[in-house]
């Protein structure tokens, strides 16, 4: 398997990987779905975790981390997650990132 592979939280329920096809399309994967290892699937269900705590469904635009030290951490694990998944899937994956995207979203 190969192909390109997307690392962005959405909402509640997604597990932040997004299969990109040929068209730009995203497709919602699991990390079982492309092979990933049971240690490296857990660690992306827990950053997604600390992603979905945070959200406020009475205001989706209000929902953020408590303090900017909270946020980088947060996104600096991302990177490390994507880092591993790269690591993880080879050469034949591009493997990108979109840690930001979710803080325009709610404010349109």
């Amino acid at each position: 398997m190969s192909g390109v592979l997307l690392i962005a939280p959405e909402w509640l329920g997604h597990s932040g990987l997004w299969q990109i096809d040929a068209k730009g399309k995203r497709k919602a994967v699991d990390a079982e779905d492309i092979g990933l290892s049971e240690k490296l699937a857990d660690r992306l269900e827990a950053w997604m975790d600390s992603f979905d705590a945070i959200y406020d469904e009475d205001d989706e635009a209000a929902s953020d981390f408590p303090s900017e030290v909270e946020r980088l951490a947060w996104e600096a694990e991302g990177h490390a997650i994507a880092d591993a998944v790269a690591r993880e899937l080879g050469a034949g994956w591009d493997i990108r990132q979109d840690l930001t995207g979710w803080r325009e979203k709610g404010t349109s």
